[in-house]
């Protein structure tokens, strides 16, 4: 899926590691390289941790190259 990619792009991007999105929302590192190397389905509620975290709205990673400019 197109979201995983752009989360992925978007941590690299901003230098935020996985293994603090994974301590900030309570889930294993493996947890979040699963999801965000689209191993794992990424679920709503999944995709809204992050996204609070991260200190986007919910649906920032659906257009990313709108939200850039």
């Amino acid at each position: 899926m197109e979201v995983e990619k752009n989360v992925r792009a978007f941590l690299k991007q901003k230098g935020i590691k996985q293994a603090y999105i994974a301590k900030s929302c309570g889930w294993t590192k493996q947890r979040v390289s699963n999801l965000v190397c689209g191993k794992k389905k990424m679920t709503a509620d999944e995709l809204a941790a992050i996204c609070e975290v991260v200190g986007v709205p919910y649906d920032y990673f659906y257009h990313p190259q709108v939200n850039s400019k």
